[in-house]
């Protein structure tokens, strides 16, 4: 007689690894490997700042309006920088409502790439358009007598 109930797959279970604190958080195995803006190097804030516009390797996107730091306590002891990229749809940019926010979190810079903080967040961040100086800079002169 046959049955009708689906058959288990006698392979192991695949155990996927943390790709945010939030996964972390839930309990998915953390292996510590943490993505690291180097000492000198320019930071998220550094490489996108407000006015931009950006997209993610994950088709979205719109123009930043807001870029702050954070800091994670990884369980090895360390203190992780990271940032959050807050942006809203292009076409609401120049009058946006609280519920047109979007949040980007856990960012670092690696070289010129924005990445996630976690290694096995594959997700990366990139400027599209960058923002006009609002005011234009002015030359410095220096009188030498």
């Amino acid at each position: 007689m046959r049955t009708h109930r689906k058959q288990t797959s006698s392979t192991a279970t695949q155990t996927y690894e943390a790709h945010s604190t939030y996964a972390a958080a839930l309990g998915a195995p953390d292996r510590c490997r943490y993505r690291r803006t180097p000492p000198g190097a320019p930071t998220v804030a550094g490489l996108v700042r407000p006015g931009d516009t950006i997209s993610t390797s994950y088709n979205t996107g719109g123009v930043v309006i807001e870029v702050k730091e954070y800091f994670h306590a990884a369980p090895t002891g360390e203190t992780l920088s990271h940032f959050t990229i807050v942006y809203v749809p292009p076409d609401r940019a120049s009058k946006y409502r609280n519920t047109d926010r979007c949040w980007i979190n856990e960012c670092v810079a690696v070289g010129n790439r924005i990445l996630k903080l976690f290694e096995a967040n594959t997700d990366e961040v990139f400027v599209v358009d960058r923002a006009q100086a609002t005011q234009p800079r002015r030359s410095r002169t220096i009188l030498i007598t």
